[in-house]
């Protein structure tokens, strides 16, 4: 008898370690579901050098310009899927979680979009047409220009880069991984000011230091090409920056120079 009452016990004590957890969960989230929306805590990430959007535009989303303004809302009648929804149909922003913590804050956290490059419209010679464009990000999307801020971006060109479907497809991998090359190897990031693609994929560099126009070819082998362009600058460039003007790469083994 004695030993089925240490069982039972025993039994009761550790179902009192799964009982508790819940029920005061259950008790929190009643709780927290009686409350009203005390404040909006926005949080911001993404690249540093980045300023797209503050947390007023933020605010401004969550609240439809303020015809929905949150605070003072019971949290259980607020839709925080809704909210998510909200911000990011923001193009600016990559990601957005939204949550409620237990002093009645509703929290946001939100991600921007990180531009690798940024599309301009050019003339044949190259200058700057408009304003218009629209930034690159890692995957290769397109994403549009923010009126409160213009990032630092590598400057494209050209028109391959309004084929979306052609340059989503196989056929621009190699394009997105040397704009990503660009973005990561500290010499050619400070050397290269400009890349254009024409339709056919043909690429021209417009380089930072003696002005010259780089004839690259397409953006297959990319990297052997700056590797034989990095020896040219050493052996010969560097000894005089304004000897040519224009420069080809585009073919194996052999650099043309005008």
């Amino acid at each position: 008898m004695l030993r089925k009452f240490e069982y039972s016990w025993q039994f009761f004590k550790r179902s009192l370690w799964l009982i508790l957890p819940v029920l005061g969960i259950g008790m929190a989230e009643s709780r927290l579901g009686g409350q009203r929306c005390n404040n909006l805590v926005i949080s911001i990430e993404g690249d540093s050098g980045a300023f797209f959007l503050n947390q007023t535009d933020v605010r401004t989303l969550l609240t439809e310009h303020g015809g929905d303004p949150l605070i003072g809302e019971r949290l259980d009648e607020i839709n925080l899927g809704e909210l998510e929804y909200r911000v990011k149909k923001n193009k600016l922003i990559k990601k957005c979680q939204v949550s409620r913590d237990l002093k009645g804050n509703i929290v946001v956290n939100v991600e921007q979009e990180r531009p690798l490059a940024r599309w301009v419209n050019t003339s044949q010679n190259g200058e700057v047409q408009s304003a218009e464009g629209f930034y690159i990000n890692d995957e290769g999307d397109f994403f549009p220009l923010s009126d409160s801020f213009s990032a630092r971006a590598l400057i494209v060109s050209g028109a391959y880069f309004k084929d979306l479907k052609r340059f989503k497809g196989k056929e621009g991998e190699s394009l997105m991984d040397l704009i990503r090359f660009l973005n990561t190897d500290p010499f050619w990031k400070a050397q290269v000011a400009k890349l254009d693609a024409d339709k056919n994929g043909e690429i021209e560099l417009s380089m930072v230091l003696g002005d010259q126009k780089i004839e690259f070819g397409t953006a297959e082998g990319f990297e052997s090409k700056f590797n034989k362009l990095h020896l040219f600058y050493e052996e010969v460039l560097s000894k005089d920056w304004s000897r040519f003007s224009r420069i080809s790469i585009k073919f194996q083994d052999q650099i043309v120079c005008e």
